[in-house]
């Protein structure tokens, strides 16, 4: 008789969980927004994610792959900016006539791409090969700034 009933209200919980996930809107946004998440989307993850939390503020799934895919999509805009920047920094470092004028663009570039990975944060959950190319282009920026303006205080 006992195993009736568990099984029973196992399955009735089950289907209650089916049903509230299956027709909620919030959760089904919030469930796509998690693969997305998942597949590094962070951008189409974070506008699933809102839509979910705005009609739902109490999904946490919701809020956290929105607070997640925040974090994640800046590791990603600060792989594509450091990209763009080290190509500049390499096209004027290779050019015949370096001014003093290059010298100081390289140390502005440097410096604000040195600043902006201080301001990453990620988190537990933050893909770690995705951090690990921040903190690759990371040390490159910081080995260009000690190269053209640590020794040249020295």
């Amino acid at each position: 008789m006992f195993k009736v009933i568990f099984t029973s209200l196992v399955l009735f919980s089950v289907g209650m969980l089916l049903f509230f996930f299956g027709f909620s809107d919030s959760y089904k946004y919030s469930m796509e927004a998690r693969m997305k998440y998942f597949l590094g989307e962070y951008k189409e993850a974070r506008i699933l994610a809102k839509k979910a939390f705005d009609i739902d503020p109490y999904n946490k799934m919701a809020f956290s792959i929105l607070a997640q895919s925040k974090i994640s999509a800046s590791l990603v805009d600060y792989v594509k900016d450091s990209d763009k920047y080290l190509q500049k920094i390499e096209e004027l470092s290779a050019k015949q006539d370096f001014s003093d004028r290059d010298k100081i663009k390289i140390k502005m570039m440097t410096e604000v791409m040195i600043e902006k990975f201080h301001k990453l944060n990620p988190t537990v959950m933050t893909d770690k090969e995705l951090y690990a190319q921040c903190i690759k282009r990371y040390k490159k920026f910081k080995t260009i700034y000690e190269k053209l303006f640590q020794s040249s205080k020295e």
